[in-house]
C-alpha cells in the first residue's frame, strides 16, 4: 500500500512536470507506436500532446513526425526508441533528446536563446545543429548526414574526445570500437536504408492540430520486455527508470525478469532487496571484566591488616670456645 501511494505521488509530480514543458504535437503518424509514459502505454496517434521525458516506440514500418511552436521537429523512422524532450533541452550536461536505436531525422527550428537543437545516444551525441540531420544507431555502431547547416559531433566511447565540426553534406560513421570514418558524402549502403520519408521536405502540419487536441488512449500497463532496453540502457539514463518504475516490483512478472538480468540494472538492488541495503547498527562494545575490590576484615577481629609477615629467622649463637 504504502509503495502503491509513493508511485501515485511520482506519478502526479510526473504528469505536472511534463505539462509544464514545451509538449510536442504528433503530426503524423504513419503506422504502429505508443509512447510510455510514466506507468503508462499510450497509443500514439496524430494530435496528441506529447510530454518531457515521453519514450516513444515506432513500430516496423512506421513514420512519425513530432512538431514544435519553435519551427523545429523530430523525425522517426521504423522500429526506433526514442526518450523525448524538447530538441534545445539540456538534462545535466547533455541532450534531452534521446536516441536509444533506430533512425532520427532532426530539423532544427528558430535560434533558441540558450542552446541550439541536439540529441544523445549511448555513443555519440550531436550537439548545436543548424540545419538538418538524418541519424541511425544501431547497437555498437552509428552514422550521421548532415543535410545542411553545420553540427558538432561528440564521440562518447572514448573520454575527452575533442568534438569534430560536421558541415553540409558530411557523412561520418563508426563500426563498434573502430576509428570513425568522415566522408564527403553518404555511403550508397545509408541512403538505401534510409527511410524515404525523410528525403522528402514535408510541409507543418502543425497549425492543423493546434486548434484541436488528441486524448491518447491508454493501452493499460506496458510489459517488461516493452521497456528491457530502457531498463538495461547506460547508467545516466536507466536510473530514472529506478523512481519511475519502483511500483512495477509489485508485479511479480516484472519483478522476476528484474530480478533474472539484476547485474545488468544493479540499480533495482535496493528496491527488490531493501532487507540487504538497510543501515547496519554500530557495533556495541564488549563489556569490561572487572575484578572485585579486596574485602576489608572486621573491626575488632584482631587481624592485621596489610601484607603478612612470614616467620621470623632464629638467632645465630657463635661457635662454642674449647
Amino acid at each position: 500500500m504504502f509503495r502503491s501511494a509513493i508511485a501515485a505521488a511520482l506519478l502526479g509530480a510526473a504528469q505536472l512536470a511534463g505539462a509544464a514543458e514545451a509538449s510536442g504535437i504528433a503530426t503524423i503518424v504513419e503506422g504502429k507506436a505508443v509512447v510510455i509514459r510514466a506507468l503508462s502505454k499510450l497509443d500514439a496517434a496524430e494530435g496528441i500532446r506529447l510530454r518531457a521525458d515521453d519514450l516513444v516506440h515506432t513500430g516496423k514500418d512506421t513514420f512519425m513526425r513530432i512538431e514544435y511552436d519553435d519551427g523545429a521537429s523530430v523525425d522517426l523512422g521504423p522500429e526506433s526508441l526514442l526518450q523525448l524532450n524538447p530538441p534545445a533541452r539540456r538534462k545535466s550536461d547533455r541532450p534531452g533528446l534521446y536516441l536509444l536505436s533506430g533512425w532520427l531525422k532532426l530539423i532544427s527550428g528558430k535560434p533558441g536563446a540558450h542552446s541550439a537543437p541536439s540529441f544523445g545516444s549511448p555513443q555519440f551525441d550531436l550537439l548545436d545543429l543548424s540545419g538538418a540531420v538524418a541519424a541511425r544507431v544501431e547497437a555498437g555502431s552509428g552514422a550521421v548526414f548532415i543535410e545542411q547547416g553545420t553540427a558538432r559531433w561528440v564521440d562518447r566511447r572514448t573520454r575527452s574526445a575533442p568534438p569534430v565540426v560536421l558541415r553540409g553534406g558530411d557523412f561520418l560513421a563508426f563500426q563498434r570500437d573502430e576509428a570513425f570514418s568522415l566522408q564527403r558524402r553518404p555511403a550508397p549502403e545509408f541512403v538505401s536504408s534510409m527511410p524515404r520519408t525523410f528525403r522528402d521536405a514535408l510541409p507543418s502540419r502543425l497549425e492543423k492540430f493546434h486548434a484541436r487536441e488528441v486524448v491518447a488512449k491508454n493501452q493499460g500497463a506496458f510489459s517488461y520486455s516493452e521497456v528491457e532496453p530502457w531498463v538495461n540502457a547506460e547508467p545516466p539514463i536507466r536510473r530514472q527508470f529506478v523512481r519511475l518504475w519502483r511500483a512495477k516490483a509489485d508485479d511479480e512478472v516484472f519483478r522476476a525478469a528484474l530480478e533474472r538480468s539484476l547485474s545488468l540494472h544493479p540499480e533495482w538492488g535496493p528496491v527488490l532487496y531493501p532487507e540487504l541495503y538497510e543501515p547496519k547498527p554500530p557495533p556495541q562494545a564488549a563489556p569490561s571484566e572487572s575484578k572485585p575490590p579486596p574485602q576489608a576484615a572486621p573491626s575488632g577481629s584482631g587481624a592485621v591488616s596489610g601484607p603478612v609477615a612470614g616467620p621470623l629467622p632464629e638467632p645465630q649463637t657463635g661457635a662454642a670456645s674449647h
